[in-house]
């Protein structure tokens, strides 16, 4: 794991940073300098974008981590393999725009009546669909060359600081709304070119095939795996975009306090974006030479790491949350719904705490299976927020939201068990996760002893990290990391 373990440190570090940039910008900046309406159409701009550039490459992203180490080749050019992801693309994404031209009557009648806005700019989707799937696409190419650095660097600081200065150049009335949504776009189009510049000066293109190659995986076997998992990871994206999409149908301003309070629990899920990147590669890397050891251990220390890591911020965001909401001055909708952050949260932990499952489940030769099972996950998740979001609003796409997490992973949980016997779970990770219920509750009942909120944000989440920490030292559940960063102190 010694490339995974140093990417997925860097790429950590550079996630972290780049959101807590982003927690600066939507938690102090944003809501202040933007109306909740305005705010709303951004967040539900990117969502849909995001959404329907899933589909528009075919499961290119899916088709690069499963083939290129077939066809990886620097001296050769890859055998022309970026010939093939170019010309798929461009028929991915003029199906696409076609599909989206005919359905927006359509999709623009449900929100013609509380999110006008939103109906004004529709017509921005189609470039920014190609513009965000192409980078989803450049970005995968590089994780499968193991360069995954640079496009977390872009994704998560660039592009942050990039909408920072934007939001302030518009409440200065410097650009119109107008403007301000091209500038956004914008940012998203420049992050494209740095990496598709950044790939031709760390790899050697060619778009012309090798014929004789592309015999032995041919176009069609690639293509055929490509939808099956280009379905599965829409399906997937669905499950944590759906809520919020449905939720701008009755008030496009509870998408921005809504999606707010995702990204202050997304926290949580950083460690497991930041091993993915790298992860699924490696993964497909040991499916493709049979070496079902290697993945089970990197599973089964996915699990126990990344379960250690989310408890820990999922005590911190639930003991400290209010008190970031009030030092931001958040407006008064925001903090009357600050429980849907704690909601919300419940899902993050459940997504971290059981690894890299998604990797196994659809890098291995059952991803048919795991593609129809994901499906069902999410009509299943589709139903829950019709039903749930009528009834309590906000807070129902919330408990939408914790459901979806909840089947999902247990779907791919038992799908692993059933396919290839890896249980990753231990005694100890039912002991992490009792220290996690205790010192969620300590935070939750623990007294305030000021009006100040710097104060009471800094006890109480110093109280319950130091428990944390302790309960994990004194029930010896990760000897290994005491005894490294012992080492490191000993050394210096």
């Amino acid at each position: 794991m010694g490339v995974i373990k140093r990417q997925g440190i860097k790429n950590t570090i550079i996630t972290y940073i780049g959101i807590i940039i982003g927690a600066v910008n939507i938690i102090f900046i944003q809501p202040k300098l933007l109306s909740e309406e305005e705010l709303g159409l951004t967040r539900l701009l990117y969502d849909f974008a995001y959404l329907i550039g899933l589909a528009v490459p075919l499961g290119l992203p899916n088709i690069i981590v499963k083939y290129f180490p077939f066809f990886k080749d620097k001296d050769n050019k890859h055998n022309g393999f970026a010939g093939f992801i170019l010309a798929i693309f461009f028929i991915g994404f003029t199906i696409s725009a076609a599909a989206l031209l005919l359905f927006k009557p359509v999709i623009t009648s449900y929100y013609v009546e509380d999110a006008s806005l939103f109906v004004n700019y529709f017509g921005f989707i189609i470039p920014f669909t190609f513009i965000v799937s192409a980078i989803t696409i450049t970005t995968a190419y590089c994780q499968a060359l193991f360069k995954s650095t640079i496009p977390s660097f872009l994704n998560d600081i660039c592009l942050r600081l990039g909408t920072v200065l934007i939001t302030i150049l518009y409440f200065n009335k410097i650009i119109s709304l107008d403007q301000y949504v091209y500038c956004f776009i914008g940012l998203y189009a420049v992050e494209l070119l740095v990496i598709i510049a950044y790939i031709f000066l760390v790899d050697k293109i060619s778009f012309k095939p090798n014929k004789a190659l592309f015999q032995q995986h041919s176009s069609k076997q690639m293509l055929r795996f490509g939808l099956l998992l280009c379905l599965a990871s829409f399906a997937s994206i669905a499950l944590r975009k759906v809520d919020a999409i449905f939720l701008g149908t009755t008030d496009l301003k509870l998408v921005a306090v809504y999606t707010t309070a995702i990204f202050i629990a997304s926290f949580i899920e950083v460690p497991l974006g930041a091993l993915e990147r790298i992860s699924h590669t490696k993964i497909a890397d040991n499916f493709a030479k049979n070496n079902l050891v290697e993945i089970e251990k990197i599973y089964n220390d996915s699990v126990k790491y990344l379960l250690l890591i989310g408890g820990f911020l999922f005590i911190g965001i639930n003991t400290c949350t209010k008190y970031v909401y009030e030092i931001g001055h958040l407006p008064a909708s925001y903090l009357a719904c600050i429980d849907v952050v704690y909601i919300v949260s419940l899902g993050a932990l459940i997504n971290i705490s059981t690894g890299i499952n998604s990797a196994i489940m659809f890098y291995s030769n059952h991803y048919v299976l795991g593609t129809v099972l994901l499906v069902i996950t999410l009509i299943i998740t589709i139903l829950l927020n019709v039903f749930l979001i009528p009834l309590f609003g906000i807070y129902g796409a919330a408990i939408a939201s914790v459901g979806a997490s909840l089947i999902y992973n247990l779907v791919k949980f038992v799908f692993i068990y059933r396919k290839f016997k890896f249980q990753p779970y231990t005694r100890g990770s039912f002991l992490i996760l009792i220290i996690i219920v205790v010192c969620t509750l300590i935070g939750y009942f623990f007294p305030e002893v000021s009006s100040n909120s710097f104060v009471n944000l800094f006890l109480k989440g110093s109280v319950v990290a130091t428990l944390y920490i302790a309960g994990i030292y004194m029930l010896k559940l990760a000897p290994e990391i005491f005894t490294a960063i012992h080492s490191r102190l000993i050394k210096k």
